[in-house]
């Protein structure tokens, strides 16, 4: 489906997407704001930190030290369709056009060094440290790559592999229980390696570790996921979808970016309040709502409006991602030792776990599950055919806008409804009425 750059500029990718609910833009205004204000802060000489997701934000957030997440900040500059000057860069400079794009857009503006006329919110300063957390070693040398063109100093909180599976219906213990997820040994390990971070955050600071302040920290963001998990709950049993998931992601990567703060509870709460009046005026995101999918997988940063493009042809609604799915069962860590149970998270965090997205779809009713090919696998194939959803792959890529191809993604979304999720709707039918 690669096209050229200019291909980006099709009716979709120039598509604003629709604002259902008041509280969205200032959500978004607000995170804008927020970094606004970061840049004026490292002007000023103050440290910021460039983070991976998977890495303790808490701890950044109880230090006040500001930080902006590589995987969220790849999200913004393909929503604001920079992506494919930055990808055509990193080839021009020699970079394999394999290079994992979700996360390379900052090494991207790392390499160019201010040369785009207008890039995203103004850019990425340059920071103090680059923060990797993912376990595998691909990404590890992506990390120390990054930090090495950015001219910083690495580190890497990679929980160790146990090389066993997470325990089956994990998110039901994994708040409270959380040290009968995992072996001790393993977040030890992690525990020992935030215990160094916690070191490096104070010589890059100047302040002392406050235990008491990170607890704090850490009941705000429990308190915001309970909110997500009220949203939740509403989106599950509401008849229609009372909000779209193309609005969702933003606002949910917001607040999740700002969690441990009181803003982040607020703007929850605002989002929740809001979407319970949906609820309760009978307003929904798509009136002739016929079919429900979930998104598996990253969001597809540089088109969100593709979450919409299907309603009023057929009725099909996106309402399940990892975003808030995660934020509510993955996130939240409760115990007196506040930076263990931090660990014990990156531990056990059931990401990509298949039987909690096989929950997830059915427990949302989606009767398929949609994706792009660098997010599947053997097992997810092998776990969405026992439960007979449908699952449909798009050849296109998260962030890189050089690859979307509107008619093709048309074509291959209509013939998934037409071919299998409406022949397996009339199976189910059959077999209940048999």
């Amino acid at each position: 489906m690669s096209q050229s750059a200019n291909s980006t500029s099709s009716a979709a990718q120039g598509r604003k997407s629709k604002f259902e609910l008041e509280c969205t833009p200032k959500i978004r205004g607000y995170q804008k704001e927020w970094y606004a204000n970061l840049r004026q802060r490292v002007e000023g000489g103050e440290p910021f930190l460039l983070v991976e997701a998977m890495t303790p934000h808490e701890i950044f957030e109880s230090f006040d030290i500001p930080f902006v997440t590589n995987e969220w900040w790849s999200g913004i500059v393909a929503a604001k369709r920079l992506s494919p000057y930055y990808f055509d860069l990193l080839e021009q400079k020699g970079f394999s056009k394999g290079l994992e794009r979700y996360c390379a857009l900052s090494l991207a503006g790392a390499i160019d060094n201010g040369a785009h006329p207008e890039p995203a919110w103004g850019g990425l300063p340059k920071p103090a440290m680059y923060v990797q957390g993912m376990p595998e070693a691909t990404r590890v040398e992506f990390g120390e790559r990054n930090a090495a063109e950015m001219g910083v100093p690495f580190i890497s909180l990679a929980q160790p592999l146990t090389g066993k599976p997470m325990p089956l219906r994990w998110w039901e213990t994994s708040r409270h229980g959380w040290e009968a997820l995992c072996p001790a040994w393993q977040i030890d390990y992690l525990q020992s390696q935030y215990g160094e971070l916690i070191k490096k955050l104070e010589e890059i600071t100047g302040r002392k570790f406050d235990s008491e302040k990170l607890r704090e920290v850490n009941e705000l963001s429990n308190r915001q996921q309970r909110i997500f998990e009220d949203i939740r709950n509403m989106i599950i049993t509401s008849p229609k979808s009372p909000v779209a998931l193309s609005e969702m992601l933003g606002n949910v990567m917001a607040i999740q970016w700002q969690r441990g703060t009181q803003w982040a509870v607020d703007a929850a709460t605002s989002l929740r309040d809001e979407i319970r009046a949906r609820v309760d005026a009978q307003q929904y995101t798509c009136p002739n709502e016929e079919y429900r999918f979930a998104w598996y997988g990253p969001g597809l940063w540089q088109n969100t409006a593709f979450y919409r493009m299907f309603e009023e042809s057929y009725g099909a609604v996106f309402v399940q991602s990892i975003y808030m799915s995660l934020a509510i069962d993955a996130y939240p860590r409760y115990g007196a030792d506040t930076v263990r149970a931090l660990a014990s998270r990156y531990c056990a965090f059931g990401l990509y776990t298949m039987d909690w997205q096989v929950h997830e779809a059915l427990t949302h009713g989606c009767e398929g599950i949609v994706t792009v090919k660098a997010s599947v696998n053997g097992l997810l194939r092998a776990a969405l055919e026992r439960a007979d959803i449908p699952l449909l792959v798009l050849d296109i890529d998260l962030v890189d806008g050089r690859t979307w191809d509107e008619e093709a993604v048309k074509q291959a979304m209509g013939k998934f409804i037409e071919e299998q999720v409406k022949p397996r709707r009339a199976r189910l039918a059959e077999q209940k009425a048999g």
